[in-house]
């Protein structure tokens, strides 16, 4: 998918302060961020065995992307942590950047019983470990590439984060409730995956 970057509408470059009444005395200058705005895409997620079956025969799930596209309601930004590497001289404490690490993910989706949202997400569970089989699947088949995109109100790109080698350690859902017939079950999927990047060029 092609992805043209949209530059923000203020110039930096101009000498006014940035601040508080600047806000107020140029409204249209700016444009608040919303946390609805974003779509998050899984590569390569077409064609998976259910989990529910072990017989490559039976009809694998398609359009897996779209289907996800449409169901997620919330998702983490990729964020990471440093190592602090410390080192004494006389009476100070020197510290320096260690190895970074990049902490896991949540994905909550809608559950779609028309979409069959839940089995697309089970049958990425289980290429990691196949519940049935009780064996741990290969790294190039459970590992995915994602694609969180952040978009402006009239739906131009804001921002965009590849994540690499992403795959599910833990998946859970909302409990059946009779007392509760008005809420939409959720699916929540722990995220792993090995770094992240913000794209400079999209």
């Amino acid at each position: 998918m092609s992805i043209k970057y949209n530059p923000s509408t203020v110039d930096v470059s101009s000498n006014f302060a940035i601040g508080t009444y600047n806000l107020a005395d140029n409204p249209n200058l700016y444009e608040i961020a919303r946390s609805n705005n974003f779509e998050f895409l899984i590569s390569d997620f077409d064609n998976l065995q259910p989990a529910s079956s072990n017989d490559s025969n039976m009809t694998k799930l398609q359009k897996g992307q779209e289907i996800i596209r449409m169901s997620v309601t919330r998702t983490s930004v990729p964020h990471f942590t440093q190592e602090v590497i410390q080192v004494r001289r006389g009476n100070n404490l020197l510290k320096y950047a260690g190895v970074p690490t990049f902490g896991e993910g949540s994905l909550i989706v809608n559950d779609y019983i028309g979409a069959g949202t839940k089995d697309y997400l089970m049958a990425w569970q289980n290429l990691s470990y196949n519940v049935t089989t009780e064996k741990v699947g290969l790294v190039q088949d459970y590992k995915k590439n994602c694609t969180l995109i952040e978009y402006s109100p009239d739906y131009q790109v804001v921002r965009s984060w590849t994540l690499y080698g992403c795959w599910i350690s833990g998946l859970s859902e909302d409990d059946f409730d009779s007392d509760n017939g008005n809420s939409a079950r959720k699916v929540s999927a722990t995220i792993q995956y090995d770094h992240a990047k913000l794209d400079a060029d999209i």
